[in-house]
């Protein structure tokens, strides 16, 4: 793909939508560009090897299996007080043995004494050159201590100055030392050595580059996939520098393995039937690979100390997975210390050209017929127990603690045997604080599951159960534990048959699961986008902020002005504008925010506090025709709720999934009072004086330990001030005439004050 890589990502965008004229006008859905479910640092270590770790793994032995529903990756987190790791420092210069004094330093060229002096009554305008005798050289032994392993050579040195010796000042040497910057200088570095842990041999992975994850691919035959693309292991793209970037992107390697002797005694030969295994699928719900780009498996030979490609495939339209079997029966081989990996040839800039591999199987005494993988497992995360929503704030759920959850849930599962499996007693648990506290036990109609099929696990949720609320106050976290069981033959993996749903009640209300498998915006100057959000019966509760996850897609638009906005309903769709900062007054303007990691929201918080009831909408109006692109989960469906304005009329969007958007409400008893409470008033807050000139204070009734943030009119973060007393006093002097917005939060992140300050100097 490399010349075609910019003309692949405008295709893919017209494929997305049956309604060409729509894309082209109205609304967008494109790859990722990074992945932020991977943005969590940089785990490599580069430069100067001083306070580096080097990590030591154990070799493993048969059987070697991952269907990536568990995390099986080396973690490169290491602390220099771990109890297995130790340390060894190394000097740059020793001769025989000895260390040189800190300061000893080197040339690595001849350096010399220089004597000068002058012609016989000539006096100081004929100096001269008289002799250049070379300093005697010695030999040091010189260790490479800026690169890992250390590597020491036998070097010959002189001293690191000149002489400088004037004879016509008398018979005796008048010498003069000049230093000259030495080629070599006495230093060091401590190097801390990782031994591997007991946890670690259950490792198999010593790299991170892939992307672990069940949210990619179509109808898996486990839950969890190791998914190649574009992005290395922190999310980013492996070279922005061009759209047609081409080349190796993720590698997947495995811990050295023993080969040569098996456990029990004896050698490993061709007669012991070796194969590996895995299975393979292109695209899933990502970017499909096209015939340039390639997914390749390597092998590494011990005998020969070099990786050989023993298998490759082109890219090509999505299938089903398919099951790859390669036999090992080559001496070379046949070694310990036997090692493979995966790694794919495609776009490097952005989350394309998708390959999701899963049940990886090294073992003895198989055919080249044993590509089922007798196993019966769940397939996707457990779904949510709410009505419509992921999460949602605990108070409103507390007013109908039955009404508000769902009737019945289904959760998939796959039985990769070619016969089928009978179903053992099976569960839904519900568990506080890692005890049970209900419990729904499976009901099978069906008898047994049917060979190589999908089969829904279906649970009616009866009437008494619900999340007790007397177990929390304001928020809560229950786990819900899904078990599958089955006697069917031994089975080749059990972990895959327990999932769990964390069901969080914190202050906000959510559709998506936390991932963006995509990016959506609007293409449009003044286009609006608005999500629909419906409150309990009888609940009224106050809006003070809108968390939203954007992600970064062909361009970066993070300078991009928007303005927040709430409607209220008309028949479905939103309807007149109930709450904008587009105020001709006090215009207040928002840029998206590229944050890190898996759930990164950035808090957008509303300058006035909105009340609200039954249907509602928030969203923003564009200032600007750039696609803002925010983050798109693909995995859940909610299309219905997603609408968008570029003219006079609201439409639904063409794509389904769910935007990455959720409101945030600010007390948890608001709803008992049914009013807007006045914070301020609570707090007795005042702050003076307004307009400002080069500072103004805010003072608290109460002794108070928050953080005053000052934000300009287009969401830009200008002071941080922390404080704990009554009295805050703020520093306005460096900036320009103008309307500032103070918020005030607490340690808990609460906003306990808000409002508009003006500097007129």
């Amino acid at each position: 793909m490399n010349n075609y890589a910019f003309f692949r990502i405008a295709i893919f965008f017209l494929l997305l939508t049956p309604n060409l004229f729509s894309i082209l006008a109205q609304e967008k859905l494109s790859p990722l560009k990074y992945n932020n479910a991977l943005m969590t640092g940089n785990k490599n270590k580069v430069g100067d090897i001083h306070n580096s770790f080097v990590y030591s793994f154990d070799t493993l032995d048969l059987p070697i299996i991952d269907d990536f529903s568990t995390d099986k990756f080396l973690k490169y987190d290491a602390k220099q007080d771990d109890l297995n790791v130790s340390d060894t420092t190394w000097y740059r210069l020793s001769i025989g043995g000895v260390i040189e004094p800190m300061g000893t330093s080197y040339m690595i060229d001849t350096t010399f004494t220089y004597t000068y002096d002058t012609v016989p009554g000539r006096g100081f305008d004929s100096i001269i050159l008289v002799s250049k005798t070379a300093f005697a050289s010695t030999y040091v032994d010189v260790s490479d201590i800026d690169n890992y392993e250390i590597v020491t050579t036998n070097t010959e040195v002189w001293p690191a100055y000149n002489y400088y010796d004037s004879l016509w000042t008398g018979s005796s040497p008048d010498l003069i030392l000049v230093e000259q910057t030495p080629d070599l200088y006495q230093d060091s570095s401590t190097v801390y050595f990782v031994a591997p842990t007991t946890e670690d041999s259950s490792m198999i992975w010593i790299d991170n580059f892939v992307y672990r994850n069940n949210t990619f691919p179509v109808n898996p035959l486990s839950i969890g996939v190791a998914t190649f693309d574009g992005l290395n292991q922190n999310g980013y793209p492996y070279d922005w520098s061009s759209p047609s970037a081409y080349g190796i992107a993720d590698y997947l390697t495995s811990k050295a393995i023993n080969l040569n002797t098996k456990p029990n005694g004896g050698n490993y030969t061709d007669a012991d039937s070796i194969y590996f295994s895995f299975a393979y699928q292109t695209t899933g719900i990502g970017e499909e690979p096209e015939t340039q780009d390639s997914l390749v498996l390597e092998f590494w030979s011990p005998a020969f100390s070099q990786w050989e490609s023993v298998w490759h495939k082109q890219g090509e339209p999505i299938s089903n997975f398919q099951v790859v079997m390669v036999p090992i029966t080559e001496s070379r081989y046949l070694q310990d210390g036997f090692k493979f990996r995966f790694k794919n040839y495609g776009t490097l800039t952005g989350s394309l050209d998708h390959w999701h591999i899963d049940y990886v199987i090294l073992d003895d005494f198989r055919t080249v017929n044993d590509n089922e993988m007798n196993d019966w497992a769940f397939q996707f995360p457990a779904p949510s127990l709410i009505k419509n929503y992921t999460s949602m704030p605990w108070p409103h759920y507390e007013t109908d603690p039955y009404g508000l959850l769902k009737t019945s849930v289904s959760v998939k599962t796959y039985n990769s045997l070619n016969q089928a499996k009978i179903i053992q007693p099976s569960s839904l648990d519900l568990l506080f604080n890692s005890t049970v506290v209900d419990n729904i036990p499976y009901v099978n109609t069906a008898g047994n599951v049917g060979a190589t099929t999908s089969f829904d696990m279906d649970y009616d949720i009866p009437s008494t159960f619900f999340f007790d609320t007397i177990l929390a106050d304001t928020c809560a976290v229950f786990d819900v534990r899904y078990t599958l069981s089955t006697n069917t033959t031994p089975e080749r993996l059990t972990v895959n048959d327990t999932i769990m749903k964390h069901q969080n009640f914190q202050n906000y209300y959510a559709y998506d699961d936390g991932t963006a498998e995509a990016a959506y915006g609007l293409v449009s100057n003044g286009a609006e986008l608005a999500y629909k959000f419906t409150l309990p019966s009888g609940v009224s509760d106050t809006l003070r902020a809108v968390k939203i996850h954007f992600v970064s897609s062909v361009n970066d638009v993070s300078s991009s002005l928007f303005f927040l906005q709430v409607w209220d309903d008309n028949n479905g769709q939103p309807g007149n504008i109930i709450y904008t900062t587009d105020d001709p007054n006090y215009p207040l303007t928002f840029t998206p925010h590229y944050d890190l990691g898996n759930n990164a929201f950035f808090e957008y918080i509303l300058p006035e506090k909105l009340v609200v009831s039954g249907t509602y909408y928030v969203g923003w109006k564009q200032s600007s025709s750039d696609r803002l692109n925010i983050g798109f989960d693909k995995n859940i469906n909610n299309k219905n709720k997603i609408f968008y304005n570029i003219g006079s009329n609201w439409n639904n969007t063409s794509f389904d999934g769910s935007l990455m958007m959720r409101p945030i409400f600010s007390s948890a008893k608001d709803y008992e009072v049914t009013i807007l409470e006045n914070e301020n008033n609570e707090f007795n807050v005042v702050m003076y004086p307004n307009p400002a000139k080069n500072n103004f204070n805010i003072r608290f009734e109460n002794r108070q330990e928050a953080t005053v943030l000052l934000y300009d009119l287009s969401g830009r973060q200008l002071k941080s001030v922390i404080f704990n007393g009554k009295t805050v006093n703020v520093d306005v002097s460096n900036l320009s005439n103008g309307n500032y917005i103070c918020i005030v939060k607490s340690l808990d992140n609460n906003i306990i004050y808000n409002s508009k300050i003006i500097v007129f100097k």
